[in-house]
């Protein structure tokens, strides 16, 4: 299930690109002194179970979440840590990475750091959202039907004694 490291990799390419002032962006990082600020890392916080899709790959409502960190030193700072948060917010509104096994992102928060930061000299905000992975390949049990082994029929011409009104999907078109 290599999904999740994908996912993470296009969300910092993703960022990195959408927030070109973010002097760094990393996945699953933790800040420390010599880490270039402003900085975004972000990392998936939690999975519950999804909506089945039926077709063998599983669906985990991710949990995410990105920690903008910037120098207290800079002069409104407060307001800087604060746009920033609001880029991403915005970056995040119909966000697919540019990846086929992930939908839309919800339930997108941003807010201060309630406790504080890891970094002495920085202010932290925290923005999270969440958005239904699938992961896991597609599964098709059946073997595959040559052309014309599906037929179609409307009601109330259905049944043996129509079966040469039946019709192929191919055919309807």
């Amino acid at each position: 299930m290599n999904e999740l490291g994908t996912l993470h990799q296009a969300i910092s390419a993703t960022l990195s690109a959408g927030m070109p002032q973010l002097r760094h962006v990393e996945a699953f990082a933790l800040p420390d002194e010599n880490t270039a600020l402003p900085a975004l890392m972000h990392t998936l916080t939690g999975m519950r179970p999804g909506v089945d899709p039926g077709d063998g790959r599983t669906c985990v409502n991710a949990s995410f979440e990105a920690r903008i960190l910037v120098s207290k030193a800079r002069q409104q700072a407060s307001l800087e840590a604060m746009t920033l948060a609001a880029q991403l917010t915005a970056l995040l509104r119909q966000q697919f990475w540019s990846l086929g096994f992930v939908d839309a992102i919800s339930q997108v928060q941003a807010r201060p750091s309630a406790i504080p930061a890891e970094v002495p000299g920085t202010l932290e905000w925290r923005v999270q959202w969440q958005q239904p992975v699938y992961l896991g390949d597609l599964q098709w049990p059946w073997p595959d039907q040559p052309p014309g082994s599906l037929l179609f029929a409307f009601s109330p011409d259905t049944g043996p004694a129509h079966k040469d009104s039946y019709q192929a999907p191919e055919d309807m078109a």
